[in-house]
């Protein structure tokens, strides 16, 4: 079993509720907390609105005893959480079909040129794992094949006429977009183009089934990208500050770039047609949390929320994650470096979402709609937050505001707030060790507001 699928079977609970995506600040080992607070101030059964879904796992919790309306602003979201909430499953003749045309597209992507690129990086990949790191660090720095057609000027040059020739190989548009950007950046060429491939044949599907072969696609990404942390907010830096590799780091990416997408794929998928099937109609939609309650069912029992916790943009961790989701070719956001401007050093899309609840001038304003939508909305309202800490290195103040102060002002619109631990839990940081602060288990907390 190759590392990525050992991985997934690690990602799940007693219950067999799993982990679709590596998330921050996922909810898997609160689920029964969060459940029974629920359950509490809306005893009845009436239905229940997960407003930031996030990785799907609460609504997929709530949803086996109560019809769930599910929320969230990325589109990756709204795929994942539908795949978990109404799970179908694909007849075997339809996958057998699905994977012919992913291998068709596949033999597409790779002629010419790329191939060559490819081949290059595999043989780096070996060397790197006898303790030759140089080529496979050439790679994950100077890779992206749009980041060197638009700013090449310091790829190496053996490397330069690989990308080069690779960029007049491959065709353009979405059907490429994760081979020409990602490739050598977050996964080996093969792979990115392996993904590509599965992309474009899974939107060739029914309606009725993409969703649950798109969520396999975006599981397989998240467990396979090699980065530190399984995200996205950032690429390596397989070289240390003297210039020279980081050994032990680089064999780490060779050995997640030798997984299998297929392989992983198929798990993924096989995970997702075992749910059981949904005992409700679900609802699960793609929007903005101020604007979900214009549609809010007028019987909903109760509201979950779990808004950002820190000045951290979350979608910095999902961006191709959303790019697969939307199916799409972003243009790319850029910094200023000294005089000149340069595409960001992660790809970032250039038009993601930016949370308000991460946005200090905005965070409070933020709480405010929501408390008054879920005063108006007549619904019990239960948060999950975190407690304010002293911060790490890199981030001396990471809570933007405090649970008190989030108290506190909730007090304003409920005519009773509580706060409810939920235990001695630490979340995955998705970082170095060496810029996070002392690990805080009591790191989840439950405001439950009363109209």
């Amino acid at each position: 079993m190759t590392e990525q699928l050992a991985l997934l079977e690690s990602l799940q609970s007693s219950d067999g509720s799993f982990r679709p995506i590596h998330y921050l600040g996922n909810k898997l080992r609160v689920l029964d907390v969060i459940e029974r607070v629920i359950d509490t101030v809306a005893p009845s059964g009436d239905p229940v609105c997960d407003l930031f879904c996030g990785s799907g796992v609460v609504a997929q919790r709530l949803g086996r005893h109560r019809q769930v309306f599910a929320v969230d602003v990325q589109e990756y979201s709204r795929v994942v959480t539908s795949a978990l909430l109404c799970p179908v499953e694909l007849p075997p003749d339809l996958v057998a079909a699905t994977l012919d045309k992913a291998r068709l597209h596949r033999q597409a992507l790779g002629v010419g040129d790329f191939e060559e690129l490819a081949d290059h990086e595999r043989r780096a990949i070996l060397v790197a794992l006898e303790n030759d790191a140089e080529p496979l660090c050439d790679v994950l720095e100077h890779g992206s094949i749009l980041a060197h057609t638009q700013q090449g000027s310091d790829t190496p040059p053996w490397l330069a006429d690989l990308l080069s020739g690779a960029a007049d190989s491959l065709p353009s548009g979405p059907g490429s977009v994760l081979t020409r950007y990602y490739g050598g950046l977050y996964f080996s060429y093969e792979q990115a183009a392996n993904l590509d491939a599965i992309a474009a044949a899974v939107r060739e599907l029914p309606e009725l089934y993409k969703d649950t072969a798109l969520a396999a696609l975006l599981s397989t990404a998240s467990a396979i990208v090699s980065t530190v942390g399984s995200q996205f907010a950032q690429p390596v830096r397989p070289r240390g500050s003297d210039g020279r590799p980081k050994s032990a780091m680089a064999a780490s990416v060779a050995r997640k770039r030798l997984g299998s997408v297929m392989d992983v794929y198929l798990k993924w998928l096989e995970r997702y047609q075992r749910l059981p099937e949904a005992p409700h109609t679900h609802t699960i939609i793609r929007s903005d949390y101020r604007d979900a309650f214009a549609t809010l069912p007028n019987n909903t029992g109760a509201i979950y929320a779990d808004p950002p916790y820190t000045r951290d943009h979350y979608s910095r961790f999902y961006h191709v994650l959303e790019t697969i989701a939307l199916g799409d070719e972003p243009e790319v956001s850029t910094v200023k470096v000294g005089r000149s401007i340069r595409l960001s050093r992660a790809l970032y899309r250039a038009q993601r979402h930016q949370s308000p609840f991460c946005i200090k001038t905005e965070v409070v304003d933020a709480f405010r709609a929501l408390f008054e939508h879920a005063v108006n909305a007549g619904a019990p309202l239960v948060v999950s937050y975190s407690p304010y800490t002293s911060g790490t290195v890199a981030r001396p103040r990471p809570r933007l505001v405090t649970i008190a102060e989030v108290s506190e002002l909730a007090g304003e619109y409920f005519s009773s707030v509580e706060v409810v631990s939920a235990g001695r839990i630490a979340h995955s940081k998705l970082n170095r060790d060496e810029v996070n602060g002392d690990v805080m288990y009591d790191a989840e907390v439950l405001l439950v507001g009363t109209p």
